[in-house]
């Protein structure tokens, strides 16, 4: 019954008004919040090369860290230099001899005196007188010339008899096929029997054919004493030599003849003052061989014994030079990428090993063609090596040296946050971190170190300037690792960076081995040499007087036209009392408005100790204010201590919370 009652009721509100529906329409206050920002240690410093370190507590310290010296040794021990440099004129170019030898057997004699003796029996050789007369032997150089005309050289005729008996009144002459002109003439009076005798003329001068003739003008044979074995295969060997050649000219095909041989040891000057090095590795290098040569078929080979590669010698191999058409040089390059250098001269050299000194074998060739070319004694052959290394190490004595580095202003944003005021620092710190890669004692001496604000403000270290700081060289062990030694130089800097610098000024001097050479051996990697680093540290703990830091957040305020009133909520969770500015910026953070000016915000509540135990809570309005085109909000907030004298401590917990809310004004239903 009271269900169908229900039924009933709604069904008389639904159909009995005749009327149409109306949209209600009431006015409604909506607060809603538009902004947050937050002033705490992260984020005043996040666009900064500051960084935070924390203790146990949270208690916060700034640290900045910057290298103070970059040092670059690659170039100290760099070898730069050019070696070798030779010119060679063909004139100054001693050539191999050039043999050629003719044999006249007993048979061939017996036979043309008309005895046909037979071989092997005993039988008494009487006289033979002008056996051999005007006899002509033809002599084929061609081997070794076609023509050739000499500033210098000797001739040497060397006679061998081979015969059972003696042979006498021998002469001859050598003359040139083409056009009969006489070489040189010869003659021996005796010969015993198993007897050499030689003869020698100079033949400077002489153009020489490839066609030779010897003609034998006379021989003898004389009588045996008593009966001697006919052996037909004994001889007379005649052996024609042209020595000590000087060539004017010549057209051959040129076998392969060495022009020179240039064994060497070069001494560079390193860099490194008074340096004396042993050894290198060649991290990079090259060295590169130049020639330039007038012959048509030069070649060279370079060695340097003392750079080895997985134990191998270096070798160019044969470089073939071809003839130069104008001044244009001939290079070959070579990549030493990966060798080891020694630089103790030649092995097994004469005084025992030095320094500094590289040992190296130069050949100079004709090479051999298979053709006929023409040289003559204005052909030159020129050479120089460029050397170019630059070493991943160096080992030995690497000098005293000294390396001043001049002086460097280092920019540094630890204190960009801050817009004003002062601070009073409990303490700070400047120190300067030296690792030593190098092995080698080391010292250095700062001569200034001082630091810089944009208001011309400086402030210098307390810092005995004359003190020079020792550094104990590196060790190295196994395969070339290096455990560097550590020095640090520690600097009281609290009033120095009470004064908020932006810059720090250096200037130092470091000395390399001030004490002379030690006993032990000293290296250096150019990549690893002196890293020295300046960290400046700076506990939070001090005293403020209207320190003003600022942030600026970003917004997103939508119907601007509409807010009423805006309502600032800071919640203060430091333990300094703060007097608060809100600037609103447009979207190029031109200023819009000043919301607030140096309103007072109260400072967090704080136990016995100074440590906050309780954020305050402050809450303004603000009317009247334009809110159009707003895109940012910049929080400058001016901090003092109290009472003024008492040091406060910042932990990272520590925050200032500023909210933003509106009050819209709304219909709702329109």
């Amino acid at each position: 019954m009271k269900k169908l009652f229900l039924i009933t009721l709604s069904t008389i509100l639904l159909f009995a008004c005749k009327h149409e529906l109306e949209s209600p329409s009431w006015d409604v206050d909506m607060i809603l919040p538009i902004a947050h920002a937050k002033l705490n240690i992260n984020n005043i410093i996040s666009d900064t090369a500051t960084i935070i370190n924390e203790d146990e507590e949270g208690f916060i310290s700034l640290v900045f860290q910057q290298e103070f010296i970059d040092m670059n040794l690659d170039t100290l021990i760099k070898i730069d230099a050019i070696a070798d440099e030779q010119t060679h004129t063909l004139d100054s170019v001693i050539f191999d001899d050039i043999v050629i030898a003719d044999t006249a057997s007993l048979g061939e004699a017996l036979t043309e005196a008309g005895l046909p003796i037979p071989n092997g029996i005993s039988f008494s050789i009487p006289d033979f007188p002008n056996l051999i007369n005007e006899k002509t032997i033809n002599i084929d150089a061609s081997e070794y010339f076609e023509t050739m005309t000499l500033y210098k050289g000797m001739l040497i005729i060397e006679i061998m008899n081979g015969y059972p008996t003696d042979i006498s009144n021998v002469s001859l002459t050598l003359v040139n096929a083409s056009n009969q002109n006489i070489v040189a003439t010869f003659s021996f009076p005796i010969i015993p029997t198993g007897a050499t005798v030689s003869d020698s003329v100079s033949i400077a001068g002489q153009t020489l054919d490839e066609n030779l003739l010897a003609i034998v003008h006379n021989m003898d044979i004389n009588a045996s004493t008593g009966p001697v074995l006919i052996n037909h295969s004994d001889a007379v060997i005649t052996t024609i030599t042209i020595s000590d050649i000087g060539i004017t000219e010549a057209t051959a095909i040129f076998p392969e003849q060495q022009l020179t041989e240039t064994l060497k040891e070069h001494t560079f000057d390193l860099s490194l003052n008074s340096a004396q090095i042993t050894e290198i590795g060649i991290k990079e290098g090259t060295v590169t061989i130049n020639m330039l040569s007038t012959l048509p078929n030069g070649k060279m080979i370079y060695n340097i014994p003392s750079l080895t590669k997985n134990g191998v010698p270096f070798t160019s191999g044969d470089m073939i030079v071809p003839q130069a058409t104008n001044t244009n040089l001939t290079t070959f390059d070579f990549d030493f990428e990966g060798y080891i250098l020694d630089l103790t001269g030649q092995d097994g050299r004469l005084g025992g090993d030095t320094v500094n000194t590289i040992y190296t074998e130069s050949y100079t060739f004709i090479d051999s063609t298979g053709i006929l070319e023409t040289i003559n004694h204005t052909d030159s052959f020129y050479s120089f090596v460029d050397f170019n290394l630059i070493p991943e190490y160096a080992k030995g004595y690497i000098g005293q040296d000294t390396l001043f580095f001049e002086s460097e202003s280092i920019e540094t944003d630890i204190f960009k946050f801050v817009e004003s005021g002062s601070m009073g620092l409990e303490s700070a710190n400047i120190s300067i971190g030296i690792d030593n890669y190098i092995g080698a004692d080391a010292a250095v001496q700062i001569n200034d170190l001082s630091v810089l604000n944009d208001n011309g403000e400086r402030e210098e270290a307390t810092l005995d300037y004359t003190i020079i700081y020792n550094i104990g060289r590196a060790s190295i062990s196994g395969s070339n690792t290096i455990t560097p030694t550590y020095t640090e130089i520690n600097i009281d800097a609290a009033k120095m960076l009470e004064i908020f610098p932006n810059k720090i000024n250096t200037n130092s001097t470091f000395y390399l081995n001030p004490n002379g050479q030690s006993s032990i051996e000293d290296f250096l990697f150019p990549a690893t040499p002196i890293e020295a680093n300046i960290e400046v540290e700076i506990p939070l703990k001090f005293i403020a007087n209207e320190l003003t830091l600022s942030n600026t957040s970003d917004v997103a305020m939508e119907n601007i036209e509409e807010i009423e009133i805006l309502y600032i909520s800071i919640e203060n969770g430091l333990p300094l009392g703060a007097s608060l500015s809100l600037i609103t910026l447009d979207e190029a953070n031109q200023v819009i408005d000043t919301l607030l000016v140096n309103k007072n915000i109260l400072s967090a509540l704080t136990n016995a100790e100074g440590k906050v135990t309780e954020s305050s809570l402050s809450t303004l309005e603000i009317k009247n204010s334009d809110f159009t085109n707003i895109k940012n909000i910049n929080a400058i907030a001016s901090f003092t201590t109290e009472p003024k004298e008492k040091d406060i401590k910042i932990y990272s917990t520590y925050e200032m919370d500023i909210t933003l809310s509106a009050k819209f004004k709304k219909t709702l239903g329109n």
